[in-house]
């Protein structure tokens, strides 16, 4: 098995010292210098793409270690807090009371407590049925209780199917019953719970990214001392054809954003851990690289007002798509995946000042 897996690493630096053209002694040093000095392993090395001649020797030196990043994250945020933005019931009720915009409630699905928006019951498939029936000719989406990385996300309109409230995924020819969303939602002993959500309308600027998806900014905001919130990193996360999730787990492209002048650079995927450089989306040829988003600055005040509303919360990966009104969070992640700080470049180091200045 380690074998297997030593084996797998080397035909991984292989290939990059191929892309990267340079010698595969040379980056094989480099990488175990990389590995030695900052306690990351050689795939970050490579996702970051630190062999390539575009990067600079002194990035390389901004990135800490798993172990820091999750020290410095329970300093930041304490783990009680974290609830309040990692159950979406919650984290709605936090949204409006604090007046951050974000997608309106429409109804919370539980067998025990569900709620629609006027107060009445929302318990079971019958009600959910009649609530269909409510929003019929309405784009909405259907999120878990408590997710991360879109598992789960259903987007679809209500519609009526011979006299029959349904639920039709957006991009597909199925129709599903309210008996057929419960199930959906019932995970082994757990109550199917869930919240049902207006579908953000994208504007025309981000929709040309890829109209099926909504398409969302990851945005790496951190607190440095009271009164000083910064955007330290940030990228476009946009949606293959046919899916209406952005999500880089879903096969969705990753643009990092020049966070002082907010234009997209080359893009990659998870599909493998190489930087391919995506220029155009491959699916339509719409163009990503090079773009500038018209109303970055609007993005980032909005993300340093947000951390600065967010109870005991100093740092945080915010979810932000456009508008036609303007920037609205789609949801904070205040653990964001430090592989994030690999996929934009983003000086995690800064979060270790934060903490020092912070507490000392």
């Amino acid at each position: 098995m380690a074998a297997r897996r030593l084996m797998a690493i080397f035909s991984m630096l292989r290939e990059e010292a191929r892309l990267a053209d340079i010698p595969l002694r040379r980056l094989l040093w480099q990488t175990a210098r990389f590995c030695l000095k900052t306690g990351l392993g050689p795939r970050y090395f490579v996702v970051a793409g630190m062999a390539r001649k575009e990067f600079a020797e002194a990035d390389k030196w901004q990135h800490i270690s798993a172990r820091q990043y999750y020290r410095a994250l329970d300093r930041l945020n304490p783990p009680l807090y974290r609830k309040l933005t990692q159950n979406k019931l919650a984290e709605k009720a936090l949204y409006q009371l604090l007046q951050i915009p974000s997608a309106r409630l429409l109804a919370y699905f539980s067998p025990r407590r569900g709620l629609d928006q006027m107060g009445g019951s929302l318990a079971d498939a019958r009600q959910l049925q009649q609530m269909l029936g409510q929003l019929a000719g309405q784009t909405i989406c259907l999120k878990p209780v408590e997710g991360w990385g879109g598992t789960g996300v259903m987007i679809g309109k209500a519609s009526m199917t011979e006299g029959t409230p349904v639920f039709c995924p957006l991009h597909s020819a199925q129709s599903l019953t309210a008996e057929d969303l419960v199930a959906s939602f019932s995970v082994a002993g757990k109550l199917p719970e869930f919240v049902i959500e207006e579908y953000l309308q994208q504007s025309e600027e981000f929709a040309a990214f890829n109209p099926a998806s909504v398409n969302t900014l990851r945005i790496w905001v951190l607190e440095f001392e009271p009164g000083r919130t910064e955007v330290i990193g940030a990228y476009l996360r946009v949606g293959r054809a046919g899916s209406a999730i952005d999500n880089a787990s879903a096969g969705g492209i990753m643009c990092p954003v020049d966070i002082d002048t907010g234009m997209l650079q080359t893009g990659l995927t998870k599909h493998t851990p190489h930087r391919q450089g995506i220029v155009r989306h491959p699916d339509h040829q719409a163009k990503l690289a090079g773009q500038t988003l018209s109303q970055w600055p609007e993005i980032v005040r909005l993300s340093c007002d947000v951390l600065s509303k967010l109870p005991q919360t100093r740092f945080a990966g915010l979810d932000i798509t456009m508008t036609p009104a303007g920037p609205v969070v789609v949801e904070a992640n205040v653990a964001p995946d430090k592989d994030g700080a690999a996929h934009a470049n983003i000086a995690s180091r800064r979060i270790l000042s934060a903490v020092s200045r912070l507490h000392g």
